[in-house]
């Protein structure tokens, strides 16, 4: 049966943080990007694999297929990190039955539309929405860039915000 032992919003998905830092702290075999675009994309699938450390699987799948796939235990085996390019679809794949203890936010790009609340997280109306529902679920959600750094907790975050 797989544990879920990591789960982090960052739109680069797989990069140089990830690869030398949250994956150890994850203690992971197993990176599952859930994303509903990205697993349609055959070349990026490739280069989304090619670019995980050694000796952990990368596996893309929709919000739906991840829910599906958890629910039904068909996850594998051992520790797994989930990565999800949005917020958005992190909220898709959680009211589809995927079920998370925790959620970090690591990168959510400055945008139009977007107020930055902590460094390389901006959020944006619907956002804000999307986090609320998450946490009302009983998702504990953090900010955080890197480890060796302070995170922010959403309280803070949607206080920064709404100021």
């Amino acid at each position: 049966m797989a544990n879920i032992t990591f789960a982090r919003v960052d739109h680069r998905l797989i990069h140089g943080q990830v690869i030398t830092k949250w994956s150890k702290i994850a203690r992971a075999q197993k990176i599952l990007i859930v994303d509903d675009i990205l697993g349609q994309d055959s070349f990026m699938v490739d280069i989304y694999k090619m670019a995980a450390p050694s000796g952990i699987d990368v596996d893309i799948k929709s919000a739906q297929a991840a829910a599906d796939a958890y629910k039904a235990d068909d996850l594998g085996d051992g520790n797994i990190f989930l990565l999800f390019k949005s917020i958005q679809m992190v909220r898709k794949a959680v009211d589809a039955g995927l079920e998370l203890k925790t959620l970090q936010l690591g990168g959510v790009p400055s945008e139009s539309g977007r107020k930055i609340v902590f460094q390389a997280v901006a959020l944006n109306d619907e956002d804000v929405a999307d986090l609320t529902h998450l946490a009302e679920a009983g998702v504990d959600i953090t900010l955080q860039v890197v480890p060796e750094e302070s995170g922010m907790t959403l309280a803070e975050a949607l206080k920064k915000y709404n100021s």
